[in-house]
């Protein structure tokens, strides 16, 4: 049986909507977008050719609002909206919910995750506000979501990359992988100098992790491998340095929680 991808909670938010919820008409000059819409940018020819598909065919999926006032904010649906309104549509249908911010968010992040997938980076701007806005754990994350913790985590860090590094994820140019070995080098000189051999040779993320390992650690090849598989079996950041048979291991963790996990882990 496939795993739902988004967790049986958080999916059935949708379904009940869906199922349950009325729909009615909705003059399209009393919505207005969600400011807290997960994903940063469209892509125009595909609205473009929703709005030709509803000029055919008309909206056959209802848009979700909730009262804002004296309009309705978008909850989901954020595409079809500015599709119905290049189709030339003054009424839509729709459905309206009466949820607060986080669930509004959390059916928002939802809708984007199963009918057009956020970048990693939007999908990161949202845990964050999940964390820093509802207090939630990285483990409540990755639960309401149906993700290990580690993805939410490292997920996470891609928001401490320099904006240009960001920019490029953004255009398709480096992939989720390549950031986080950019991550790994804190040098942004040196950030710029391996992010360029990508652009230029088409690197892929394994070679990348390669070079950048090859040139960071000139340990014997053993210590690289006992680091590698530390790096596996506690799902962080591990740096082991050796020095005549003495040495010390660096374990990273990024919250609380993620200490308390390491902890129960290493001490069984």
């Amino acid at each position: 049986m496939k795993k739902d991808p988004l967790g049986r909670g958080l999916s059935a938010i949708l379904k009940d909507i869906e199922e349950k919820g009325s729909t009615r008409l909705i003059a399209i000059d009393q919505i207005v977008p969600n400011p807290a819409q997960p994903r940063v940018r469209m892509n125009e020819k595909g609205i473009d050719e929703l709005a030709a598909s509803i000029g055919e065919k008309g909206l056959l999926q209802p848009i979700i609002l909730k009262r804002k006032e004296k309009v309705y904010e978008i909850i989901a649906g954020e595409r079809r909206y500015r599709a119905a309104i290049l189709a030339g549509l003054r009424e839509v249908p729709a459905m309206v919910r009466d949820v607060d911010d986080k669930e509004a968010l959390e059916i928002a992040l939802m809708e984007n995750l199963q009918r057009e997938d956020l970048n990693p980076l939007e999908i990161a701007a949202v845990y964050e506000r999940f964390v820093e806005e509802f207090a939630y754990t990285h483990e409540e994350v990755a639960r309401k979501m149906g993700v290990d913790r580690s993805s939410v985590t490292n997920c996470l860090r891609l928001l401490k990359l320099p904006d240009w590094v960001r920019e490029l994820m953004t255009d398709g140019k480096l992939t989720q992988g390549h950031g986080r070995v950019i991550l790994s080098l804190k040098n942004e000189r040196e950030q710029k100098r391996f992010v360029e051999r990508v652009l230029r040779d088409g690197t892929s993320v394994r070679e990348l992790e390669r070079q950048v390992r090859k040139k960071a650690d000139p340990r014997e090849p053993g210590v690289s491998l006992l680091e590698e598989a530390l790096v596996k079996a506690l799902q962080t950041k591990v740096n082991i340095t050796l020095r005549k048979n003495r040495g010390k291991i660096i374990i990273e963790f990024y919250s609380r929680e993620d200490l308390e996990r390491l902890s129960e882990l290493i001490t069984g």
